[in-house]
């Protein structure tokens, strides 16, 4: 029932709410001490609408079709769909279809340099709004401090955030600051920024989400956008993960004779 009113209070407070679903990319350690990337589909905030996931399938009401799954480092693209764990995840009620990537060294987590986790939706139709969605989600993880990636532009034919300060181990309290661009790498004016907190307890194959699990009920999905420049900011009140979600940064194209939003998101931890 908390969780429910926590729901509603949540679309009366912030009338800007995010209703679609973000994809999410979290660094973890196991149980068994473990290092992986947990992406899971779902609202991270209020741990609602939790879809099933998995790569080359048809999109059903509650499995959704993912194109590619990938990393990039020091410039090359190394594919990660023979790496990542097809496994199950639980929010709830809801058990869905998840995937589990290792860092492991044959995964080609090796070395110094950024490593960017990035997870590829197929575009799908929303019969309710009349339009194709297509979803892209990235992470960045850092092995020996070296800066490879994070600076510049990696997504092909896609909208992306480009951080402007490091997009990991961020220290909260302080300005992160990104700026938003269009499929051709051109800034977005005014783009629309929805911010999203995972609010609840990870554990090995399920986010706790009770009353006590919650980790702060004040802070809320919320919206900002973008200057005229595409570039934007915000200060992260507290530590943990952080998604932020480019809404639309395709404006105008088209797919399959019919309009395209692209959202494209950014993961990232804070200490």
């Amino acid at each position: 029932m908390k969780k429910i009113i926590l729901q509603l209070l949540l679309l009366l407070s912030f009338p800007g709410l995010t209703v679609a679903h973000t994809t999410v990319l979290v660094p973890r350690q196991t149980a068994a001490g473990e290092r992986i990337v947990k992406i899971i589909h779902f609202h991270p905030f209020t741990g609602s609408g939790l879809m099933g996931i998995r790569l080359g399938v048809e999109d059903t009401p509650k499995l959704k079709g993912l194109k590619s799954i990938y990393m990039v480092h020091k410039g090359e693209r190394i594919d990660l769909r023979a790496a990542v764990v097809a496994d199950f995840f639980s929010v709830g009620k809801d058990h869905c279809e998840t995937y589990t990537l290792p860092l492991e060294r044959q995964n080609g987590f090796a070395g110094a340099g950024d490593y960017a986790v990035v997870v590829e939706h197929r575009a799908h139709w929303k019969k309710a709004e009349g339009l194709y969605r297509k979803k892209i989600a990235k992470l960045y993880l850092n092995y020996g401090g070296m800066i490879t990636d994070w600076p510049r532009r990696l997504l092909e034919k896609a909208p992306e955030i480009i951080p402007l300060v490091r997009p990991y181990d961020f220290p909260h309290g302080v300005l992160f600051r990104a700026v938003a661009v269009d499929d051709r790498g051109q800034p977005l004016p005014y783009a629309r920024i929805e911010i999203e907190y995972l609010n609840g307890r990870l554990a090995d194959d399920r986010l706790l989400v009770e009353s006590d699990d919650l980790l702060d009920e004040t802070l809320g999905s919320r919206v900002i956008f973008a200057d005229l420049q595409g570039s934007f900011a915000f200060i992260p009140p507290r530590a943990g993960l952080w998604t932020l979600t480019l809404v639309d940064g395709d404006a105008g194209r088209q797919f399959k004779k019919r309009k395209l939003e692209y959202d494209s998101s950014l993961s990232f931890t804070v200490r």
